[in-house]
């Protein structure tokens, strides 16, 4: 028994009739006047009597009926609401950016994507590893950019891999190591460090910088996960922070703070992570494509 039987039962109670209910919901009357006969020869009784001026359901009939009624019912609701979540997952973007400096990523491809679906609402957290994952497990967020090695190790995260991210240190305008021609890490570590986070993604930036020259135990760091603080900060004292190499064109920031001159070691493997068992929306899978 499927849903169509269900409905043609259904229909042939509401119009009273065979003819009036093929018409109704669009079958022919033969089609319909057999797939009636078979659902009550596969029942084991009549399901309509059959008077000269149209069909009633028969007691049994009637039982048979109403149930139909109510699990059309049920599916038109779920698909009603699937329909709605769909189309709520379609008209937003929840993204988190682990760690902050990341965010520098969506400079180009999130002002693109807007021009794709201009009714998009968006919600972007620059937030540590650990704080992404959490929202991502408790849904109040879909997907997470990040550094692969840091969020494969969540079994039930699936990951795809974007463009690998380029850092660099930056410092205030006046700063003496904004004088230098080259740079070099252990120059960096005469000064105060700003990290976004303590674990997660963010230690592996700083080492690809930083090289084979490892912070000491006891070196001064601020943890910071809120890029425009880290920026006032930097402004304000001799602190060294990082920042993704798209920096290098802009501007307004370049106004305010130097990129230092140091010989870099390397990029950070990325990805985009989301929940396994769900499915990606529409403006999600088209900012993944803008990030390979």
């Amino acid at each position: 028994m499927n849903t169509n039987k269900l409905r043609y039962i259904v229909a042939v109670d509401r119009y009273g009739s065979m003819s009036a209910a093929a018409e109704a919901i669009h079958v022919s009357q033969p089609s319909l006047t057999r797939t009636v006969a078979e659902l009550e020869k596969e029942l084991g009784f009549a399901l309509f009597e059959r008077r000269a001026r149209g069909m009633r359901a028969t007691a049994l009939g009637r039982n048979i009926i109403d149930r139909a009624s109510r699990i059309l019912a049920d599916i038109d609701q779920l698909s009603a609401d699937a329909r709605t979540f769909r189309e709520y997952r379609e008209s937003q973007l929840r993204l988190c950016i682990s760690p902050p400096p990341l965010v520098s990523l969506l400079n180009s491809a999130l002002p693109q994507l807007l021009q794709y679906y201009p009714r998009l609402k968006v919600e972007i957290k620059s937030v540590a590893s650990e704080r992404a994952v959490s929202l991502l497990r408790a849904g109040d967020a879909d997907m997470i950019i990040g550094s692969s090695r840091a969020l494969r190790e969540h079994s039930e995260l699936k990951t795809i891999p974007v463009r690998p991210f380029a850092g660099c240190f930056f410092v205030r305008a006046s700063h003496p190591l904004a004088r230098l021609k080259k740079v070099t890490p252990k120059e960096i570590l005469d000064y105060p460090l700003v990290l976004p986070e303590r674990d997660g993604g963010s230690p592996e930036i700083t080492s690809k910088l930083l090289g084979k020259t490892e912070i000491p135990l006891d070196h001064q760091i601020h943890i910071i996960g809120y890029f425009p603080l880290v920026c006032e900060v930097v402004a304000a004292t001799d602190a060294v922070a990082f920042v993704g190499r798209a920096y290098r064109s802009n501007a307004d920031f370049l106004t305010r703070f130097s990129l230092l001159p140091i010989e870099y070691v390397g990029s950070v493997e990325l990805c985009c992570a989301h929940r396994h068992g769900t499915e990606l929306s529409a403006p999600e899978r088209v900012l993944i494509e803008m990030m390979q």
